[in-house]
């Protein structure tokens, strides 16, 4: 299902995207990072345990970068502000996607509760 999502949004927007270039798709990939870092470093500093940490950096990373695209289409008369929530759609799945597939490698040690 995530792989509908994904192409939906960026077939609608395809050009403008291609267009901006990296200009557009570092921030946007920024904006993913930094929530999955904070997501992850701020639990740990709270004094949550590591699986909760983890999970609050997948959540953080992934937020709902459809919804937006959504209430941009739906809200916006302007096509062109659909296409940061497009970009972001892809960056969503790919590094949300990535720490979950780098943390089942990486086995959380017995926690004290």
């Amino acid at each position: 299902s995530t792989i509908f999502l994904v192409a939906s949004a960026v077939a609608q927007v395809r050009e403008p995207i291609l267009a901006a270039g990296l200009g557009l798709q570092l921030p946007v990939l920024a904006l993913h990072l930094v929530g999955g870092i904070l997501g992850y470093f701020v639990p740990k500093m709270q004094g949550f345990d590591e699986t909760t940490a983890r999970t609050m950096a997948i959540e953080t990373s992934m937020k709902s970068s459809a919804f937006g695209f959504l209430l941009a289409k739906l809200h916006f008369a302007t096509f062109l502000t659909r296409v940061p929530s497009a970009v972001s759609v892809v960056w969503m799945a790919i590094t949300g996607s990535t720490l979950a597939v780098f943390w089942k490698y990486i086995p959380v040690k017995d926690q004290q509760k």
